[in-house]
């Protein structure tokens, strides 16, 4: 992303001659000199946590207590300046759990003071290199692929929005004291424009972790990062610093991981005392962790994953069901194997409008779910065609996976999905374990379900069934949106497409349903009633003395009636805090917008993923729906 001179105000006086970003735009705070000065007793070199070519980071204790890192920029103060307001915009506009977080700046005599969130333990180098052996702190296995997904976590969020990150490295990777990793150091970052890769003569990054075909092509893009995040998980499973391997071209930490493999001898570059050679589960996850980042290395950059990509691997080795290429790895299954895998069809999970689904198990170890359609008609064929052209080419964290179909010329159409073993949401709200759910693991299931909806409607895509037994819970809890048989694409510059009105009747746009016209916000409406569904643990459909009511009418009459304590799960008011009412309060005021009519009043999804990671983060504001 360039330095955009319109996002920043002239902010003088004696000894401040500097432009610092609009308050009004961008959120940090302005710190004064004093303030920092001591926080860091007066920025005593006792308290360096870092020093780099234009930058010395002292840590910090401010008054309230709250522990800070001060970055003191020394040197090239006019484009130190550009890179740090790049950074600013960058995080202020897109923070992320996995992003260290910037609390605001100073100016003193031409100085530049940038405060960040202190991360108590330290970089993941100095971790690789030793560095903290004098703190006893050690990386498990586990702590290393937990790190790897925190970073491609940042890193397909950050590519999602079209920035190149520009220089990951270990050094730019922090751990906080619960070892969640967060990437820094946006400074260089680029925001791409409508091309997925350009040419460029500004090679920005390390030696080391730099992409080859940046540096002899000049081919800028999201892929650079992920040539270096491959230098990464190189690091992660052989405890070695990319630094170390820079005597010349060819001795890179990269090229020695590509040619280890290439050689199967991968073994050597492992680090015993990770456990591998004791563990056959660590065994395969190193083993799995290192193909991964040999194909994160490949040239040409055509040939890489993307960070999505990624991160579904890496979850995969996590839960052990990796595939080291989740687009090539679709299949066409026999009959026959999924009849094994299935026992002969004996073990059924549930029923929808379309088919069956069994629980099954392949050959390969891999658990699944195998949905079995109806009757062989052009309708059926239609819908079973449909999910395979839909998920075969979206590949999203929240997304319920497919893995294959039977063959599309087949008397039994077949599809073949990861099995989520945790059921439904709805049957976590409706059934006995519904008291069980905490109010931020209902408010992190909105989000997950959020960014799958933003990612549909990205591509073009209107899933036109969500609802709660559409979305499907992993042991953590983590959301799997299925079911897309409904679904419908949109074309571009289209704003809606007419259609007979399809779904479940609750969770119905009225729009929609008199109408037929299905759009994006018909989407919407349906989240809104799960909002709901969220905080009251109520179905979408009940009755109201001798009426049936749909959960949308009737919590919005309690939200208007200003009701809205008799709409809260009894389970959630037991544990009622301020903070508790005050984040179920502006989840209910958001569902209430997703729901209103005409659509036209109603957020888009990225408007509403917005609000719901502000409320998670306490920095929620409706201002940019309404």
């Amino acid at each position: 992303m360039g330095w955009d001179p319109c996002m920043c105000c002239c902010y003088t006086s004696s000894s401040d001659t500097f432009p610092i970003p609009k308050q009004s735009k961008l959120k940090w705070q302005i710190f004064s000199y004093k303030q920092l000065a001591k926080a860091t007793n007066y920025f005593d070199q006792g308290r360096v946590l870092d020093r780099k070519g234009f930058a010395t980071i002292y840590y910090g204790k401010l008054k309230n207590g709250r522990e800070i890192a001060v970055q003191t920029f020394n040197e090239d103060k006019c484009n130190i300046l550009k890179q740090f307001i790049n950074e600013n915009i960058i995080l202020n506009y897109m923070p992320h759990k996995n992003l260290v977080t910037i609390y605001g700046c100073a100016t003193y005599q031409k100085e530049f003071l940038l405060v960040h969130e202190y991360m108590s333990n330290g970089t993941l180098a100095a971790h690789i290199d030793g560095q903290i052996s004098e703190r006893k702190t050690t990386l498990t296995w586990l702590n290393r692929l937990d790190i790897a997904i925190d970073i491609a976590n940042a890193l397909d969020y950050l590519h999602y929005h079209g920035i190149v990150h520009r220089n990951v490295k270990s050094n730019n990777i922090f751990l906080d004291i619960d070892f969640c990793a967060k990437l820094a150091n946006l400074h260089q970052s680029k925001k791409l424009d409508v091309e997925a890769t350009r040419d460029t003569r500004d090679l920005i990054g390390t030696a080391g972790y730099i992409d080859p075909e940046l540096v002899s092509k000049g081919l800028l893009g999201v892929k650079n990062d992920v040539y270096s995040f491959g230098v990464v998980l190189c690091e992660l499973v052989s405890s070695k610093l990319g630094k170390y391997y820079i005597q010349n071209e060819e001795e890179t930490l990269g090229s020695l991981l590509c040619t280890k493999v290439e050689n199967k001898t991968l073994v050597e570059l492992l680090d015993p005392r990770l456990g591998f050679q004791s563990d056959i589960k660590i065994n395969k996850m190193m083993t799995d962790m290192a193909e991964l980042a040999f194909w994160c290395l490949q040239c040409p950059q055509n040939l890489r994953p993307d960070m999505e990509q990624v991160l579904e691997a890496l979850n995969g080795i996590k839960q052990g069901r990796y595939e080291i290429n989740p687009i090539k790895a679709f299949k066409t299954f026999h009959h026959a194997e999924l009849e094994r895998a299935t026992n002969h069809f004996d073990t059924f999970l549930g029923q929808g409008g379309f088919g069956k689904v069994y629980y099954g198990k392949l050959q390969d170890g891999r658990e699944v779910a195998i949905k079995r359609f109806h009757e062989e008609t052009d309708k059926t064929v239609g819908q079973f065609m449909k999910e395979i052209d839909i998920l075969s080419h979206l590949h999203h964290q929240n997304l319920v996976l497919l893995y294959g179909c039977s063959s599309r010329h087949s008397n039994k159409h077949m599809l073949v999905y990861e099995y989520i073993a945790n059921g439904t949401l709805s049957q976590h709200l409706h059934g006995s374990s519904s008291s069980k759910l905490s109010w931020l693991t209902r408010l992190n299931i909105a989000i997950e379900t959020s960014k799958a909806l933003v990612y549909l409607h990205d591509s073009g895509i209107i899933h036109r069934d969500i609802k709660g037994s559409n979305i499907l819970l992993d042991d953590n809890f983590t959301v799997k949106v299925a079911d897309f048989g409904l679904s419908r694409f949109l074309p571009e510059y289209v704003t809606h497409v007419s259609t007979l009105p399809v779904g479940t009747q609750a969770y119905i746009d009225p729009d929609y349903f008199e109408t037929g016209r299905v759009s994006e916000k018909s989407d919407v409406y349906s989240f809104g009633v799960i909002l709901f569904e969220l905080i009251s643990s109520k179905p979408a459909s009940l009755m109201q003395g001798t009426e049936r009511v749909t959960l949308a009418q009737f919590a919005m009459s309690k939200i208007l009636n200003k009701e809205l304590d008799s709409l809260v799960c009894r389970s959630l008011s037991i544990s009622f805090s301020p903070n508790l009412v005050e984040t179920i309060t502006a989840v209910a005021e958001l569902a209430f917008q997703c729901v209103q009519c005409p659509k036209e009043l109603r957020p888009t999804m990225k408007q509403v993923l917005e609000t719901l990671e502000g409320i998670s983060k306490g920095t929620w504001g409706f201002n940019q729906i309404t």
